[in-house]
């Protein structure tokens, strides 16, 4: 079972504004944020400080309730993919973890940022190969869901921002959410993007590396540059891509790697 619900910025519109307000709304960016829990009363509470939070930043947010994993999955099957998910961890029926898996490792699905939640403490390891952008410890108020969403927006954003190259006298741009990774070849810069092509300009690892952010992408050797969002696991010496794709971790970067992944993926991201 899911229900959904539009939630709107509140405004007083006039008849007379309604055609512009509509367009303003079409124009907008549109968050689509599920709730998977197997108490209602507590997905009703999580969707209200959701609508709060639309009214207070004038932001679109359109919201989707399963009350099981089973109900999550069948909408997985046949939606597109959702940009948030909070997600219940001890679910009846297939859990918030396998349900993680899931979405991860089958479909690989690494648009939906996860935010599990849970009563308990103690299962950070666990919900590591899952990715997950965040765990809360219940009950949750208003403010730990505004900080969610600013976070989830500041990674948003970032993601939808381009990375800009010359081929010849041709300036190009792609978005960094499309990218996997970056190669070097001599002075040949090879860009992966996750539909599988390869765009090849001039050009050095060091000017690539000033265009990008380091809580998204990782240095992992000289000729590589990945994106984290497209990782499925970092080992000592290589990371595994989502894409099944190995690539190697340099000895001199093993040190950096760690300390990128202690500062990004663990402090900053509380698991």
């Amino acid at each position: 079972f899911f229900k959904r619900k539009e939630v709107y910025p509140q405004r007083r519109i006039n008849p007379g504004q309604m055609d512009h307000f509509e367009r303003e709304i079409q124009e907008s960016i549109v968050y689509r944020i599920g709730i998977c829990d197997d108490d209602g009363a507590f997905c009703e509470q999580v969707e209200g400080y959701l609508a709060v939070y639309a009214r207070k930043t004038g932001t679109v947010i359109v919201t989707e309730i399963f009350l099981s994993g089973e109900a999550y999955l069948e909408f997985m099957e046949k939606e597109p993919p959702l940009d948030l998910l909070f997600l219940d961890i001890k679910l009846g029926g297939a859990d918030g973890v396998s349900v993680g898996q899931k979405l991860r490792q089958d479909i690989l699905n690494e648009v939906t940022q996860i935010v599990y939640m849970s009563s308990e403490q103690g299962y950070a390891m666990s919900l590591f190969q899952n990715r997950p952008m965040d765990f809360l410890l219940k009950p949750v108020d208003q403010d730990t869901v505004d900080r969610v969403m600013q976070e989830y927006r500041r990674v948003y954003d970032r993601q939808n921002h381009f990375f800009e190259f010359q081929i010849g006298r041709a300036e190009h741009r792609i978005s960094f959410g499309t990218i996997l990774y970056f190669q070097c070849e001599g002075k040949k810069i090879h860009i992966v993007t996750c539909d599988g092509q390869r765009r090849q300009f001039y050009g050095s690892m060091k000017k690539v590396e000033e265009q990008l952010d380091r809580n998204v992408f990782c240095v992992i050797h000289k000729s590589y540059i990945v994106n984290a969002a497209y990782v499925s696991e970092f080992r000592t010496y290589e990371v595994i891509m989502v894409t099944g794709e190995t690539l190697p971790i340099s000895q001199p970067m093993r040190k950096k790697v760690q300390k990128w992944l202690l500062e990004v993926y663990i402090i900053k991201r509380r698991l």
